[in-house]
C-alpha cells in the first residue's frame, strides 16, 4: 500500500493505492480504474478536467481504501462533502496524487535483481 496525505474540504486526508482502491472503484464507477487512469492523464494533458463523477469515485475508493486497512471506522470526509465543498483545484490534486501512487504501488524496487540470461539460455524457452 503507498499511502499520501493531502487536504480536501479543509481537512486533512490519508490516500492510499493498494488493490482495495482497485476493488473499491470498480463497485462504484462499475470501471476499471486502469481506464479512468488513462483518460485522466490524457484530460489533463489537454487541460480539461477529469470526469467528475469517476473523479469524486476515485477520492473516495483511495480514501476508504486506506481508513479501512486501518480500522478507521469514521471516514474524515464524505461523498456530499466533495459534491458540494471541494475546490476543483482539490480534486485536481487528488487525482494527481492517486495518479502517483499508482505509479509508485506497481513499480519494482530499485533494489530487486534483474533476471539474469546466459548465451546457452533457449530464447523460446
Amino acid at each position: 500500500m503507498k499511502t499520501k496525505e493531502i487536504t480536501i474540504c479543509g481537512t486533512q486526508v490519508t490516500l492510499a493505492y493498494c488493490f482495495a482502491t482497485e476493488i473499491s472503484y470498480k463497485i462504484l464507477a462499475e470501471d476499471d480504474i486502469t481506464d479512468f487512469i488513462k483518460s485522466s492523464i490524457k484530460d489533463i494533458q489537454n487541460e480539461h478536467m477529469p470526469d467528475v463523477r469517476k473523479s469524486i469515485y476515485a477520492i473516495l475508493a483511495a480514501m476508504t481504501a486506506y481508513c479501512d486497512a486501518n480500522g478507521i471506522k469514521e471516514y474524515p470526509i464524505t461523498d456530499d462533502d466533495i459534491i458540494f465543498n471541494a475546490a476543483p483545484t482539490e480534486i485536481a490534486t487528488a487525482i494527481g496524487t492517486i495518479i502517483g501512487l499508482r505509479s509508485e504501488f506497481y513499480r519494482l524496487p530499485k533494489d530487486e535483481p534483474e533476471e539474469e540470461t546466459t548465451d546457452d539460455t533457449p530464447k523460446n524457452a
